[in-house]
Order: C-alpha cells, then sequence, then structure tokens
C-alpha cells in the first residue's frame, strides 16, 4: 500500500507559473477528487505527479521516496495515468493497446508471459471491453477509446492511480460504471487515487475528499459536504448554486441556479 504526498508544489508551464503551493496527501484505498475550474492546474498537476512535466519546486514523495530519485520503469510500476485523450494508434488492436500497460514488466524482448495476459483479461472485463479487444482502436468510437485508456492504466497493476477527467465522451452509463469501478477498486485494491473532474456530483459520489483548485492554489480541502459549499463554488466558479443532500446517498447534490 503505498500513499502520494505533495509538499509545497510549484510548476510552471510555458513560462508561467500554474500551480502555486500546492499541499495534499492521498492515502491508500482514498480517492481524492480534484476539481476547480479552466485554468486552475489541474492537469498540469496530474502531468506533474505522473512524471511527465518537470517541477518547478516542492516534494513529491510516493511512501516515503522522493518521486524525482526514480526511473521511469520504476516510476510506471508505481503510478499509473489515464488521461483526458491520448492517440492510441489506430492500427492496434484493443487488446494491443492495453497490454502496454504491462510495458514496465516486461523483458527486454518485450514478450508478455501468463502473467500480462492474466493482467489484460482481467482490466478488459473490468472496462467492459471483452467484447472488443479483437478491434482496431481506429474503429471505436471516443467513449469507448476512453475506457481503452483506463483499462491499460489498470493493466499497469500500480498502487497508485491518477485520472484526468476520465468520463469525457462516455454516455451516462459508462460514467456510472466507470466511477463505481474507481470508487471499489480503492477500497478493495487499497489504490490511492487522484480524479480530476468538471462534474462536481460526480466528485461528490466518488471521492472520500475532495481538494478545491483555483487560479493553482489550493483553496479548500476535506469532504465532499465541507468543500462542496454554495459559498465556495460560488467564490471559484463565479456561479450561483444551490446545494442539497442526494436523496439515496446523502451527498451533496449541485444544482446550478438562473439568473
Amino acid at each position: 500500500m503505498k500513499s502520494v504526498q505533495v509538499k509545497e508544489l510549484c510548476l510552471a508551464y510555458d513560462g508561467f507559473q500554474v500551480v502555486k503551493g500546492v499541499d495534499f496527501t492521498v492515502a491508500p484505498g482514498e480517492v481524492l477528487g480534484l476539481i476547480g475550474p479552466n485554468g486552475a492546474g489541474k492537469s498540469t498537476l496530474i502531468r506533474a505527479l505522473s512524471g511527465v512535466l518537470p517541477i518547478q519546486s516542492g516534494e513529491v514523495w510516493v511512501d516515503g521516496t522522493d518521486l524525482g530519485t526514480l526511473s521511469d520503469s520504476q516510476r510506471a510500476r508505481l503510478i499509473a495515468v489515464v488521461p483526458q485523450a491520448e492517440p492510441l494508434g489506430g492500427a492496434y488492436t484493443v487488446r494491443q493497446a492495453v497490454m502496454m500497460g504491462r510495458t514496465p514488466y516486461m523483458n527486454w524482448m518485450g514478450n508478455p508471459g501468463p502473467r500480462d495476459q492474466a493482467f489484460v483479461k482481467r482490466a478488459l472485463e473490468f472496462a467492459s471491453l471483452a467484447d472488443l479487444a479483437g478491434r482496431r482502436i481506429a474503429e471505436l468510437s471516443g467513449g469507448e477509446q476512453q475506457r481503452v485508456l483506463l483499462a491499460r492504466a489498470l493493466a499497469q497493476d500500480t498502487p497508485i492511480l491518477l485520472l484526468d477527467e476520465p468520463t469525457s465522451h462516455l454516455d451516462l452509463q459508462h460514467q456510472i460504471n466507470l466511477l463505481s469501478l474507481v470508487r471499489r477498486l480503492a477500497k478493495e485494491n487499497h489504490l490511492a487515487v487522484l480524479l480530476a473532474m468538471h462534474d462536481l456530483n460526480g466528485v461528490s459520489l466518488c471521492a472520500d475528499r475532495v481538494a478545491l483548485l483555483v487560479d493553482g492554489r489550493l483553496v479548500a480541502l476535506g469532504a465532499p459536504d465541507e468543500v462542496l459549499t454554495a459559498e465556495n463554488i460560488a467564490a471559484a466558479y463565479r456561479a450561483q448554486v444551490e446545494i442539497i443532500a442526494h436523496p439515496r446517498y446523502g451527498t451533496p447534490l449541485v444544482l446550478p441556479l438562473q439568473d
């Protein structure tokens, strides 16, 4: 079981400081929902934690180990990422694309073994892609390709999972299924999950805690009912909302108000 600790993290992109002194921890078995308006720094933060973007200052620790000291292979065995969108190569089949998640574990010849095959089979089933395993990526819809990205991350079998708008392009049923799967995997497999989403109600249902990022700064961090308040949302999004308790789950339900 691994945790992620972010300390005074500052990030720059194209010469602009995008993330400014952010602190938080994601514990094993926890889903931390990362929210904020466009340009708040959510995707930049995900990219930095995945090792794609260099850290300007501050620290990221994975279970007591400085992320910056890890090789690409070591990092890939600890952290899997579901990006917003990523070209997978239209000529690959779904199974081949998901098998890419096993790359950190293969030998120098890149030949998958029985364990790799088993993880890919399980990931395809989790992402409801088993029936599409032989299809070419070019033949898939945007939503199906997004599920391939999820399956690839699950096949990677890491203790830390980063998701950047994973429900984009998904229809309602697959959105529900994905968020339920993420929460179940976090609890059953003790994953530390950081979930960046625009859908405040989806985050409210899925996350144990919520981090609100505005202009690169962490302005609120706590349980969904502590962060998803009308006051916080009005200040961050410049939108008037009403917050009620979800009739079934009791979580905050964000209802926009019309002028």
